[in-house]
């Protein structure tokens, strides 16, 4: 039996050198639903396509909404959810919902194009408008109708893929942060609309959980396609059958001394907490999400209110 020995120029012993010179800024935590980009030749035709969006849309907007305009495709990049998240600012943004597994895409419009759209719609000149808060209740409605047609002509765009597209709810910056980590990604498709008198941008934002529809034969769940990337599908499927330690825990309760020496099966120990103060899930002791415990069939579970994010869970724990 010939035995094999490890010499200094083994691959293991090189990997464990080169480890030894990485700096600690360098080093990222691992996220299994954004491994590896997403090459230009795979979003080729997702690319493409959108291409055709700019033409049909100028024209619906004469057709439908009797507005006259240009709308051109500005640019089409890779970008982080957060970094497109930053620059939305306090601008209109709104959820669309993509296909029928759940996924969604963003939609956010500038406010020097939403409201002399939405005044032109009004009757009113459509003038530049330099106005920059929420639009009230009616011009919220009226505004639908813009975003609706948007939603019409992005599924006309994407019908070769078969993919659904329609009008979500309204979002707030600070609730679309919660929901994408620092490291979450995706395509950034950036439109110019100019009218007569007035014009500005819009942008859709699909998150890569959402682009399986567009870069594989058929339909994809996210959760399917998140295992798809750099890494072996052997080893994410390996990675999706593991399991992980929940705990569902109430913090924050204080209670006296005599009442912890008092205690008695069935008694009831107040907690010192309102009612209304959501429990903690914890995933293998990283506080994650905000709950409330509930029951599941024959089973108990706990309903997700909110994500917490890194930096909320580190003070909590401090």
């Amino acid at each position: 039996m010939e035995t094999l020995t490890q010499t200094s120029s083994t691959p293991q012993q090189r990997a464990v050198l080169a480890a030894s010179a990485i700096k600690p800024e360098q080093v990222l935590p691992c996220d299994f639903r954004t491994i590896g980009g997403i090459d230009k030749a795979r979003l080729g035709p997702l690319v493409s396509a959108i291409e055709g969006f700019s033409a049909p849309f100028s024209d619906a907007l004469r057709d439908r909404l009797g507005l006259t305009s240009e709308t051109t495709l500005q640019s089409s990049e890779q970008t982080l959810c957060r970094k497109f998240l930053e620059k939305a600012g306090s601008s209109y943004l709104v959820s669309l919902k993509i296909g029928n597994h759940g996924d969604i895409a963003l939609l956010q419009i500038d406010s020097t194009l939403l409201f002399p759209i939405v005044d032109r719609l009004l009757g009113g000149s459509g003038g530049p408008s330099e106005l920059s808060r929420e639009p009230t209740d009616i011009e919220e409605q009226i505004a639908k109708e813009f975003v609706l047609l948007i939603c019409q002509q992005l599924q006309a765009t994407w019908q070769t893929f078969g993919v659904s597209v329609s009008l979500g709810a309204r979002q707030s910056p600070v609730m679309l942060q919660r929901l994408f980590s620092a490291s979450d990604s995706g395509m950034v498709f950036s439109f110019s609309v100019n009218m007569q008198s007035a014009g500005g941008d819009f942008q859709v934002l699909l998150p890569i959980a959402s682009l399986g529809s567009f870069l594989v034969e058929g339909t994809a769940t996210a959760a399917e396609f998140s295992g798809k990337g750099t890494m072996s599908a052997r080893f994410a499927g390996k990675m999706l059958n593991t399991t992980f330690g929940l705990e569902l825990t109430l913090p924050g309760g204080k209670v006296a001394a005599a009442d912890l020496l008092n205690l008695t099966v069935g008694k009831v120990l107040p907690l010192g907490l309102s009612v209304h103060t959501p429990a903690v899930l914890n995933i293998e002791g990283h506080a994650s999400f905000e709950a409330v415990p509930v029951r599941a069939g024959q089973h108990r579970g706990a309903q997700l209110l909110d994500r917490i994010s890194q930096t909320q869970a580190e003070t909590e724990t401090h």
